[in-house]
């Protein structure tokens, strides 16, 4: 979120946006003298430089582009309530403590932070759908191969070249983000309260303990998000060096209320962990699966002809959607460990939200966290695939060895459509083990039916995307397997749904005179003490049982749907409480 950061990505999307215009500009006038970008008789014959650079080149470096505009939504998101808190005034608690963007249906955040009036969130937000959604459907789209495939012939010149329509499009959509960025940059000079970068529970425990604003969580240890924001919805808070103070109390009058936010009483899970979400994400990849077969190698393939960005769309729908899942699975991944009991002190600090893509893989691996390692090779998967499935706008048909070595050179693609059933898998190894280096004098018509594509980079293209489906399909499978149950009270997706957790326990007395420390000498410094954590029911500072996160040892754990009875009986309050 460094200005020299958001700087380059400005300076990027309007590069991108300068080379697509020139690009569609060159286009334009060699299609004046009937020529094109890249020019053919047989994809064989394209060099593997010019071929790469015109069939993935575009598209991997646009899919980095979107990762790179990814990385820094997270940052936004994940900070804003700290901005919303450091104003003069301080914020809502609605706006604040309550707030969350992260385990938020993208596509909906911007439309919330436009009712919060949060700019940064609506800036990061919409640039990041552009970016890693719309950007690359377009660039698939404007890249055409003239002529189309019904005046197509064999031994006919074949010429690339840039649709305007859409060319203007994504030009148009580069600079948005481009402007965007320089929104974003500007809303970034917003004065911060913090000192460091709060990171996990121990991030948000520092910053707690000095204050007082813990008494306002008092009989919330397992009450549900909308409880917490009723009892919080006319309070004010301020962040201040690091430290949580309470502000002014508005009351019923106030000219900004509170926005209820969206409340399960039945499952404390984020929407995408539950089967109600689960089911129709993983039945709409195994849809996909089929839908891409079928579009290649049936006489459905006039609908990818139509629109030839369709399986593209598709692609960053499960992206995007994957995202989210993989968001939320981040989240939930210390209380989880937690949950198990006796969890090491750096589990306090840890925090996947804000781990860049990629590098989580290796992050979690090296902690032994290996579903987090799964959904990251997902969402890395997710990108490639994006990739693979720019290849299929063709019929597929015409990539079998054809039944007949006496085919001529002047078959058209119609006559090369066989029977799917039939030749998808008995012809596919055969396929796969064409020779690149055929005969250019006398060219298979096999090789040429595709237009753009050659044997072989087709099958690796249409291989790859089954391969990487089939594993989203099954690792999206096993994320519900193992983390579709309740182990929570609700979703710790706020800052006052951890403060909740933690209002009443003893390991706060560990965090005094932290607030300035990072993550790294956080966790030093709680490894120190050699003490392990859990989630569930302990006693607490006040002499009452509670249900949260402490140290060791616990009286119990947490169970998910057990009527918890937190009243003690003939206690005896401490002093330092009264």
């Amino acid at each position: 979120m460094r200005r020299p950061y958001i700087t380059m990505l400005i300076l990027v999307s309007l590069l991108l946006g300068g080379v697509q215009e020139y690009l569609y500009q060159r286009s334009a006038w060699l299609a004046g003298k009937n020529r094109g970008l890249i020019e053919f008789r047989s994809a064989q014959s394209i060099s593997i430089s010019n071929y790469f650079a015109w069939k993935y080149m575009p598209t991997i470096v646009l899919v980095t582009y979107g990762v790179l505009w990814q990385i820094v939504d997270y940052e936004v998101k994940r900070l804003e309530p700290y901005y919303q808190l450091s104003k003069p005034d301080g914020a809502l608690a609605a706006h604040s403590l309550n707030l969350d963007y992260l385990t938020y249906w993208s596509y909906l955040a911007p439309v919330k932070a436009l009712r919060y009036r949060q700019w940064a969130v609506v800036s990061s937000s919409v640039a990041t759908l552009l970016a890693g959604g719309l950007v690359p459907t377009l660039q698939s789209a404007s890249v055409t191969l003239y002529p189309d495939s019904k005046n197509r012939r064999v031994n006919e010149l074949k010429f690339v070249r840039i649709n305007p329509i859409w060319s203007r499009l994504l030009t148009t959509s580069l600079v948005l983000v481009a402007v965007l960025g320089l929104i974003l940059m500007l809303q970034l000079r917003r004065r911060s309260g913090l000192l460091s970068d709060p990171k996990g529970i121990a991030g948000i425990a520092a910053m707690a303990q000095k204050s007082h604003i813990l008494m306002d969580f008092s009989g919330l240890d397992t009450a549900k998000p909308d409880v917490i924001h009723q009892k919080l919805r006319y309070q004010r808070y301020i962040l201040y060096k690091s430290c949580f103070w309470q502000g002014e109390y508005v009351g019923h009058d106030t000219d900004e209320p509170g926005i209820v936010p969206n409340a399960n009483h039945h499952n404390p899970h984020p929407p995408m962990l539950r089967l109600k979400a689960g089911i129709p994400f993983i039945a709409f990849m195994i849809i996909v699966m089929i839908l891409i077969p079928v579009f290649t190698f049936t006489s459905a393939n006039i609908v990818t002809e139509k629109l030839p960005f369709l399986f593209t769309a598709m692609a960053v729908l499960i992206k995007l959607s994957w995202g989210t899942l993989e968001c939320d699975v981040r989240m939930i991944e210390p209380f989880y460990i937690l949950s198990k009991r006796n969890a090491p002190p750096k589990t306090l600090t840890l925090d996947y939200t804000g781990t860049v893509p990629g590098y989580i893989i290796f992050h979690s691996l090296i902690n032994k966290h290996f579903l987090i390692s799964l959904v990251g090779i997902g969402a890395i998967a997710t990108e490639v695939l994006t990739v693979c499935v720019s290849s299929f706008a063709v019929k597929g048909s015409d990539f079998f060895p054809a039944h007949n070595n006496n085919n001529n050179n002047t078959t058209t693609p119609a006559a090369a459509d066989h029977s799917l059933t039939h030749s998808l898998f008995a012809r596919l190894p055969q396929a796969l083990s064409t020779s690149p280096n055929m005969n250019t004098t006398a060219p298979d018509p096999r090789q040429q039916l595709g237009g753009d594509q050659t044997v072989r980079s087709f099958w690796i293209s249409f291989s790859l995307a089954q391969l990487i489906l089939l594993f989203l399909i099954l690792a999206a499978t096993l994320v519900y397997l193992r983390r579709r149950h309740a182990f929570l009270p609700r979703q710790p997706n706020t800052i006052a749904s951890i403060l909740a957790f933690i209002h009443q326990s003893t390991m706060l007395w560990q965090f005094i005179d932290t607030e300035r420390m990072d993550s790294r000498t956080m966790t030093q410094h709680l490894t120190a003490l050699g003490q392990t954590y859990g989630l569930g029911v302990f006693r607490g500072r006040d002499g009452e049982d509670h249900c949260g996160v402490d140290r060791e040892p616990l009286i119990s754990d947490y169970r998910h749907g057990h009527k918890y009875d937190f009243a003690r009986q003939n206690r005896v309050e401490n002093w330092e409480v009264l």
